[in-house]
């Protein structure tokens, strides 16, 4: 089975803050990959990159072979790659 996303390298600077630093990884098509870890550690900012919310400081994001660097995210979710997000709200108040 052939890579369907890679991440190398993979930087992320806010000002003075390093957010990712030569982040890498690579999940093949049908992997399951869990990204775990404390409270900013950088796992939010990891999918904003990926999903195209935020654009990284260096680095490389490829799905498919194809680079997702500079695209918008809608652009990406039409691709497939789309991120769902935790809701806090307890249910039935």
């Amino acid at each position: 089975m052939g890579v369907l996303l890679e991440v190398k390298a993979l930087s992320l600077h806010f000002g003075g803050i390093t957010a990712l630093q030569e982040v890498g990884l690579a999940i093949a098509e049908g992997e399951t990959l869990a990204v775990i870890g404390p409270n900013g550690s950088g796992k939010t900012s990891l999918f904003n990159c990926i999903t195209g919310i935020y654009r990284p400081t260096s680095g490389s994001i490829t799905f498919r072979g194809d680079s997702l660097l500079g695209r918008s995210p809608d652009a990406i979710t039409h691709l497939g790659v789309a991120r769902t997000f935790q809701n806090l709200r307890k249910v039935g108040r």
